[in-house]
């Protein structure tokens, strides 16, 4: 029994590891903004109907009100989104936005990443912490036919003066050395300081082995990285599109998304500081 644990043991750090080893390192641009490119625009709470009503509907002012932080106030709007429903793949809503999923999801029905991120995008939102919705690509984006990407949450929080991956169908937020890291901070660390990451959410720290069992699921959709220039509902455009994605040095720009559907909305760059620009309101 000892022989055999001791061989289980050494398959998952293999495995495990040998996996780690396919995850490429990415390089981007750290240049200056590229002042041609449009602001990334966020709806105001105080002005927003939608938002207005959500915040009310589902008291998440009261949700949050003891909160001693902007990010316990996300950290507890991630748990709420996440315990709204259970995972499923292959539901949709009547309509994209954050109050018809959760009507929905008040009479029963579940969804999709996609719905997890919008949500918790929105209720942040709600509370003037601005959010957006993450959408993650795997580097065969364009060949796979199935599998091809993940949708989370950014927030950005002043707090540390930095946006903040959130996946709200997980329920975790990704931090290295006490601090929470954006999208491409996360892969460069599963690459780089694998051991030293912790993945938290308003409960505390996951376990080491739920930990790396997320971080071997998610380092593969952390490739390609796309967001909209406005996470309002008036969906304003910059020169013609809708969304920037970024684009590590010397890869391809997809315009494919598993075989069958055309990306054409999208703008690109290679430079981290055009993708993380702060936010402005409306």
């Amino acid at each position: 029994m000892k022989q055999f644990t001791l061989l289980l043991s050494f398959f998952l750090f293999w495995n495990f590891h040998s996996s780690a080893q396919r995850i490429s390192e990415l390089n981007f641009n750290t240049e200056s903004v590229d002042s041609t490119l449009c602001d990334f625009l966020f709806p105001n709470p105080e002005t927003d109907p939608d938002l207005a009503e959500l915040r009310a509907k589902y008291g998440l002012d009261q949700l949050t009100e003891k909160a001693d932080s902007d990010m316990e106030k996300a950290m507890i709007l991630l748990n709420w989104t996440s315990n709204r429903w259970k995972h499923n793949g292959s539901n949709r809503p009547k309509k994209s936005d954050a109050l018809t999923i959760l009507a929905e999801v008040d009479d029963g029905k579940s969804f999709r990443c996609v719905e997890y991120g919008i949500v918790l995008a929105a209720t942040l939102n709600s509370i003037g912490i601005p959010a957006r919705t993450l959408g993650l690509k795997t580097k065969d984006v364009e060949t796979s036919k199935y599998d091809a990407g993940h949708v989370v949450s950014e927030a950005y929080i002043p707090q540390f003066n930095k946006w903040v991956f959130m996946d709200g169908q997980v329920n975790y937020v990704p931090y290295l050395d006490d601090v929470p890291l954006n999208a491409t901070e996360y892969q460069n660390a599963i690459f780089h300081h694998r051991d030293e990451l912790e993945l938290r959410n308003i409960n505390g720290t996951l376990s080491k082995r739920q930990a790396n069992k997320q971080i071997k699921w998610v380092a593969k959709y952390l490739f390609y990285f796309d967001t909209l220039f406005d996470a309002s509902k008036s969906g304003e455009k910059c020169k013609g599109k809708s969304k920037l994605m970024l684009v590590p040095l010397q890869e391809k720009k997809p315009t494919t998304f598993q075989i069958e559907y055309k990306i054409d909305n999208c703008l690109y760059t290679n430079n981290l500081k055009d993708f993380y620009k702060e936010p402005k309101l409306l």
